[in-house]
């Protein structure tokens, strides 16, 4: 119903912000990452928005990009899993480190999630990994949009995983090197390279 919002930031709390719209206030409940990376009162911000509807309450729930929209209503999709819940996992971990967790059954990563116990976990690893791939695990880097493909990432995460790096170590190494124009073997070796220095 309401697919994202566009005005200034009026407040901001733990886990919402209050959002001006043409003078009216919206309450929305998002992720304390997203909330730490908009502007401050006054700042000009777009966010997208989940509207849940139940017999008891109306709520919006926002985030910064498509894809953490995406993985809410991935998370809701889950048997036991609701919005807070949801909400909790998105907080602790962005999408696409949730994606690597997922995909590399990492149980651990997600129960770093307020609330959330091994079970649940395990749950939403066995009900969404057929629906994730490496490709939802890969953000665009800074300074990479123009031009940017991630197939290579993606090739690269892959061989690491096979040379016996945890998806997440894989994916954080490599989303943090500039690899613009760099090839699949490049990218390895440069992953290989920052992990065995510690960087």
């Amino acid at each position: 119903m309401i697919a994202y919002l566009n005005g200034k930031i009026a407040a901001k709390g733990e886990n919402h912000i209050i959002m001006d719209v043409n003078g009216l206030g919206f309450r929305v409940f998002m992720p304390s990452g997203d909330i730490a990376r908009l502007p401050g009162a006054g700042g000009e911000a777009k966010v997208y928005t989940y509207f849940y509807v139940r017999e008891d309450a109306m709520e919006l729930y926002g985030f910064r990009s498509e894809s953490g929209i995406e993985y809410f209503t991935k998370l809701l999709s889950v048997s036991g899993v609701g919005c807070k819940a949801a909400l909790a996992i998105l907080s602790a971990l962005p999408p696409s480190e949730l994606a690597m967790a997922i995909i590399g059954g990492e149980t651990k990563a997600i129960t770093r999630a307020q609330g959330v116990g091994t079970k649940i976990a395990q749950r939403i690893i066995l009900e969404l990994k057929g629906k994730v791939d490496t490709q939802d695990a890969i953000g665009v880097p800074q300074g990479q949009e123009s031009g940017y493909s991630p197939s290579a990432d993606v090739s690269a995460i892959n061989a690491l995983i096979a040379l016996g790096c945890s998806p997440s170590e894989a994916q954080k190494t490599v989303t943090q090197i500039p690899a613009a124009g760099m090839s699949t073997e490049d990218i390895i070796k440069e992953a290989l390279r920052r992990m065995s220095n510690g960087i």
